[in-house]
């Protein structure tokens, strides 16, 4: 079994995020389908409830998926984005500076502005995106400060889109995990989880990274146990099959928890 220094080597080595962004979101891939219709409209419904708002908000990504905070861009005045790859890392800061060759992710703002219905506002909706992502780092969880060296205030929200499962190789490692991340988050603030359920492994191109296979029950446990009160827990069944058969999960969990 691999080691978490081996899955931080892994990342290091052969996360593309170019390959990344074409594995998944590509014209062939149907992961884009499964997981944008299902997970957009369950993020714009939570941040336009009104609750779940503030002055930051952290997101952490094992990739360059970003994009996920896009609906929550009215309702933050700070978003800052955290990858554990810095080839990543510079794919992003591309994006946010408006770079030449940087990666085309108008579909994501197209999708979050018909499900707002203000589909044809999506350009405005990229450029406040742009201006209110503050800073683009690199996390470790394994360290009890992940953003270290930097130190920030505790976020609002803290919003993990595919996250620890992809950096551990047991729960043990992944408890320990999620402590280290909820130091970021204040009391009374939200963590927001977007996890592939019994998955046990994910493509880039064709190298195979090793995925922590949990579900349901493990998650409302770890939760429970590291001081989170769970105010939603949907489990959304994947409805396509993806053509390249580049992630075994069989459904996907949308997790809003309050820390206690």
């Amino acid at each position: 079994m691999a080691s978490s220094y081996d899955l931080k080597e892994l990342h290091d080595r052969y996360l593309e995020p170019i390959l990344f962004m074409e594995t998944y979101i590509g014209k062939e891939a149907t992961f884009i389908e499964d997981t944008s219709m299902q997970i957009f409209p369950l993020l714009c419904k939570t941040f336009s409830s009104g609750v779940v708002k503030g002055e930051m908000l952290i997101v952490l990504s094992v990739g360059p998926f970003f994009q996920w905070a896009l609906p929550a861009s009215e309702y933050f005045t700070d978003i800052i984005f955290a990858s554990s790859v810095d080839k990543c890392i510079s794919e992003v800061e591309k994006w946010r500076t408006n770079a030449p060759g940087a990666i085309n992710w108008s579909h994501a703002a197209k999708m979050v502005c018909e499900i707002e219905g203000n589909r044809e506002t999506w350009i405005e909706k990229e450029t406040i995106f742009r201006t209110i992502i503050k800073q683009v780092l690199k996390y470790d969880v394994s360290k009890s400060n992940p953003l270290s060296p930097t130190v920030l205030p505790q976020a609002d929200c803290l919003l993990l889109p595919h996250c620890l499962e992809c950096h551990v190789t047991d729960k043990d490692g992944f408890c320990s995990a999620l402590k280290n991340v909820s130091s970021l988050l204040k009391k009374g603030g939200y963590l927001i989880l977007i996890i592939c359920s019994e998955a046990t492994y994910f493509m880039v191109g064709s190298f195979k990274f090793p995925h922590l296979c949990i579900e349901e029950g493990f998650v409302k446990k770890v939760l429970g146990d590291a001081g989170y009160d769970i105010e939603e827990l949907l489990v959304l069944p994947r409805q396509v099959q993806l053509l390249h058969d580049v992630a075994d999960y069989h459904s996907f969990l949308y997790v809003v928890a309050r820390k206690q």
